[in-house]
């Protein structure tokens, strides 16, 4: 069995732009630079046919390179206490269209729909239990974080492997294939 998610690796000048605000929130788990990434679809668990067959449709799917740019700071949040914080992405129509593609490839692969409504954004840190108040000075702090534009080619499909200190994350592939 393997769990596993679609998303957009980020280049390492990205990931050296996001390292140094890792800090600032109590009892926070930061999220390791080489883990960052952007989730376009959370697949879950499933057996290695059904990877398969994922695999052999992603492969088949060709876009336009695009460029994106992360902007902004801010948390999910659940009745005033902060399950994430994250960066934000500016939304941008083409990386609606591709994640809409990828949605629509791994329904025709027999995934049940996503019920989520998609907000672009890379995980910084994950939290449990932090009142909102305690996160928002860091959010103040960091409110006008912007990267540089990046270029978007490829889409990986990710294996997340669940450990004692967190998720690290395996590229199985990518799509459109580079060699």
């Amino acid at each position: 069995m393997l769990r596993l998610f679609i998303g957009l690796a980020l280049p390492d000048h990205i990931k050296d732009q996001l390292a140094p605000m890792a800090s600032g929130i109590p009892e926070a788990r930061w999220i390791d630079q080489q883990n960052l990434h952007l989730t376009l679809r959370f697949i879950g668990v499933v057996d290695e046919d059904i990877a398969e067959e994922i695999h052999s449709a992603l492969s088949k799917l060709k876009f336009r390179s695009f460029t994106l740019q992360l902007n902004g700071v801010d948390c999910f949040r659940s009745r005033n206490k902060v399950r994430s914080v994250w960066a934000g992405i500016t939304p941008l129509a083409s990386l609606k269209a591709l994640r809409g593609r990828v949605e629509s490839i791994l329904v025709n692969t027999g995934l049940p729909p996503e019920t989520r409504k998609f907000k672009p954004h890379v995980t910084l840190a994950r939290l449990k239990q932090t009142k909102v108040t305690s996160v928002i000075p860091y959010l103040e702090a960091n409110a006008g974080f912007q990267t540089r534009q990046f270029q978007v080619e490829q889409l990986v499909l990710f294996q997340s492997h669940l450990g004692h200190g967190g998720a690290t994350y395996e590229a199985l592939a990518t799509y459109p294939e580079r060699f």
